[in-house]
């Protein structure tokens, strides 16, 4: 038995040593296949082509500092060429900005409204006109220049991106226009707060709480009752009870609380059913 124990303890020594061989040359392979999958330095690349793909882009008519010029050629040629192995020649590049021209425009939007303290009507116009999704953090802050500088015309397609991009709400705000009022009853862009009576208006709330109660448990009615509001939306009035339910359905709904006659109507309703809870 000894004797039969003896060489298989040699014999997984030689094992380690071979599989510890084996796995310090593939490591050594993977990183030479890293490094030639890197190829070319593109901070490099984009010194080289700065001249040419600033006036290309743009960027010496928006008046954009050299500094951040470079910046934004170097990000764009980063987003372009990231996964490529083979330095690109200067019309390649040209030309795969020409097919990519959208993102690209809001790459030059979204810097500039990053880095800039003050734009001018030029800069402030290709942002609003190209920056797309990546401008929608800033809506409210690009919605008080614009009003400052009396651009309704960029107001109003600032609206289109808000739409398209942001996070409409069913309800428009009286001041500035934007489908952005909140539950809380404000504005997400220019924080105005509207009256309860508004958003019962907007959303048709009397027709929508009639068909709610004809429609609702007596248990259900019973439970408005006791917290005395409702919760209502472009599609009627919800138990305020599933508040938490809704919100992962990614709907909106307002808080509206029950006037006396309101209270009546439902004691009303409750009384007619005859039903035992």
């Amino acid at each position: 038995m000894g004797w039969f124990l003896i060489p298989r303890k040699r014999k997984k020594k030689v094992e380690d040593a071979e599989s510890s061989s084996v796995e310090k040359v593939a490591k050594k392979t993977k990183r030479r296949r890293k490094a030639r999958v890197k190829g070319f330095d593109i901070k490099k690349l984009a010194d080289q082509v700065f001249a040419d793909l600033r006036i290309y882009l743009g960027l010496d008519t928006l008046n954009v500092p050299e500094d951040l010029s470079r910046k934004i050629v170097f990000e764009i040629l980063d987003m372009l060429y990231s996964n490529i192995s083979t330095k690109p020649k200067l019309d390649s590049i040209i030309k795969k900005i020409r097919r990519y021209r959208d993102k690209v425009n809001m790459v030059i939007a979204a810097k500039m409204l990053e880095e800039l303290r003050d734009f001018t009507d030029e800069q402030l116009e290709f942002i609003v006109q190209n920056g797309g999704r990546l401008i929608v953090s800033e809506i409210s802050n690009l919605y008080r220049l614009l009003k400052k500088r009396g651009r309704i015309d960029l107001i109003e397609y600032l609206k289109y991106v808000w739409e398209k991009y942001g996070f409409p709400t069913p309800i428009s705000c009286p001041k500035c226009g934007f489908r952005a009022i909140t539950p809380d009853y404000s504005c997400q862009v220019c924080g105005y707060v509207v009256t309860e009576n508004y958003i019962r208006r907007e959303l048709g709330f009397d027709d929508k709480f009639k068909m709610y109660i004809k429609e609702a448990s007596v248990a259900e009615l019973k439970l408005v009752v006791d917290l005395g509001y409702v919760l209502v939306g472009e599609d009627g009035v919800k138990n305020p009870k599933l508040k938490h339910k809704l919100f992962f359905e990614k709907k909106i709904y307002y808080p509206v609380y029950l006037k006396a006659h309101e209270l009546v109507l439902i004691q009303e309703e409750i009384s007619q059913r005859k039903i035992e809870v």
